[in-house]
């Protein structure tokens, strides 16, 4: 029962982190791409820049999710090593060229200040999507081996 129990688990994570890497992976390469025009760049998606994005945040999404299962301490631990990993890549590179944000229309930077905010939320929430998801998917099992509970005979 505990092998099961173990297979379960790692089968959750590794579920939850592909899940929430793809969400917040496309969901960050939409936001780029929004920056970048804004921003009056040109530049194009690529099959092979989303999926190293996605790959990236998969990655990124496996601390939070191996931990959802913990005790609160772990859980939270990973969780926050997952934001703060993932923020500060997230940082680190979309603000590489600080001189494209400085030279933007002035009439983008209200845009810009909001593209940027939804961004660090969707960063703040990746470790959070990692843990709700392998929570469901490890809790989903468990109450399939579990017997059915009788309803009370209504009074």
């Amino acid at each position: 029962m505990r092998e099961r129990r173990l297979g379960r688990t790692v089968w959750a994570t590794a579920a939850a982190a592909l899940t929430a890497g793809l969400v917040v992976g496309l969901g960050a390469r939409l936001l780029m791409r929004a920056i970048v025009l804004a921003i009056g760049v040109d530049s194009g998606f690529s099959l092979a820049g989303t999926v190293a994005i996605v790959v990236t945040f998969a990655v990124l999404a496996v601390p939070a999710a191996a931990t959802a299962t913990a005790r609160p301490a772990l859980r939270r631990g990973g969780r926050w090593a997952t934001t703060a990993v993932t923020g500060w890549l997230a940082v680190s590179t979309g603000f590489g060229d600080p001189k494209s944000l400085l030279l933007a229309d002035e009439e983008w930077l209200p845009l810009l200040a909001a593209l940027t905010v939804a961004f660090a939320v969707l960063v703040a929430a990746h470790g959070w999507l990692a843990q709700w998801t392998a929570r469901r998917l490890a809790l989903a099992d468990d109450s399939r081996d579990s017997p059915p509970v009788t309803p009370r005979p209504q009074q």
